[in-house]
């Protein structure tokens, strides 16, 4: 058993890290299309995913007064205008397959939504390269509500919520 004060101290360092790995994830979209960025961003996924699961979680577990819950920032699902008229463009045959490529990185295990969505957006087509992350957010929400996922956390912050394929 780890002591309460390196627990804490261990967490905010952590917490530290996920918002560098926040700053790195901005940067690597930056990157050209490609395999090359695909390859970094599903590396990225899976270290973001490491240090909540395996590093921060047990932290967590064994002392819940760690984690307040309690979201920075705006929610994940708030779009600028510019981005909401990008997203109005949008087909119903278009978002049926932004939600399919969403359905298609989800697993039976939890996985964070900043994970999935941030996968997702590498599946798709260069049409759907103006798409924000807050629209993916807000299409894993109505996934919610349809049955098609499950989740847990406050799913309008995509870091504070997980979702899986239901049945499990």
């Amino acid at each position: 058993m780890i002591r309460q004060q390196d627990a804490e101290a261990l967490y905010q360092a952590y917490e530290r890290a996920l918002g560098a790995l926040e700053e790195a994830e901005a940067l690597l979209w930056n990157i050209p299309e490609g395999p090359a960025r695909d390859k970094l961003l599903h590396a990225h996924s899976d270290v973001t995913v490491d240090m909540l699961s395996r590093l921060r979680a047990p932290l967590v577990l064994q002392f819940p007064e760690l984690d307040t819950g309690t979201p920075n920032g705006a929610p994940s699902t708030f779009l600028e205008p510019d981005e909401q008229d990008a997203v109005s463009r949008l087909t119903a045959a278009q978002t049926r397959e932004i939600d399919e490529f969403l359905l298609a990185a989800c697993a039976p295990s939890w996985k964070k939504v900043a994970s999935v969505v941030g996968m997702a957006s590498t599946r798709g087509s260069n049409q759907f390269a103006d798409i924000p992350y807050g629209y993916l957010v807000q299409r894993v929400k109505v996934l919610v509500e349809a049955g098609q996922l499950e989740s847990q956390g406050n799913l309008d912050h995509m870091r504070h919520s997980e979702i899986r394929l239901p049945g499990n």
